[in-house]
């Protein structure tokens, strides 16, 4: 199955990304929805903070809500942050009391997906977002080595060059 992603500015330039693979495999399906997810975000323009949920965040999940608010709004912190100042900080912006487990379990998942850095123990763990270009450049290598640690003729050709 190929998926090919295509995005036109106002001036007519294309930019385009294709995968192509079986997609009935679920961890290459879960990897091409990121990458063209990441694609898109790379490639569009951030809206303002005030519409970038989309109908005031109704249609998002908190965790989407979250990582939108950490990558493109104004009043999201810059560098490393801690999880009771996101906790705060979501708060105030969203009116939603969230519990400091449930920020703390969807920060650890951002992290797992790429958004996030992280650093510091369970005690003092801190986070900041990920620019969208290493994360891609990151995702990109992960990939090939996965491919090559996974296929032994691929292996072996690579180091028979």
């Amino acid at each position: 199955m190929k998926v090919r992603v295509e995005v036109m500015d106002d001036e007519g330039n294309k930019t385009s990304m294709e995968k192509e693979g079986d997609l009935q495999i679920e961890m290459l399906r879960q990897l091409t929805m990121r990458d063209v997810r990441m694609f898109l975000e790379s490639q569009l323009t951030p809206m303002p903070s005030r519409d970038a949920y989309g109908c005031e965040g109704e249609d998002l999940t908190i965790k989407e809500r979250l990582a939108s608010f950490l990558r493109f709004d104004e009043r999201a912190p810059e560098g490393w942050f801690t999880t009771s100042q996101i906790k705060r900080t979501y708060e105030a912006v969203f009116g939603e009391n969230l519990r400091l487990s449930t920020i703390s379990t969807y920060l650890a998942s951002l992290h797992s997906n790429g958004i996030l850095d992280r650093t510091g123990s369970r005690a003092k763990r801190q986070y900041r977002v990920i620019p969208i270009e290493r994360a891609e450049a990151e995702k990109a290598t992960k990939a090939v080595e996965y491919r090559v640690n996974n296929s032994p003729n691929l292996h072996n050709s690579l180091f028979n060059i």
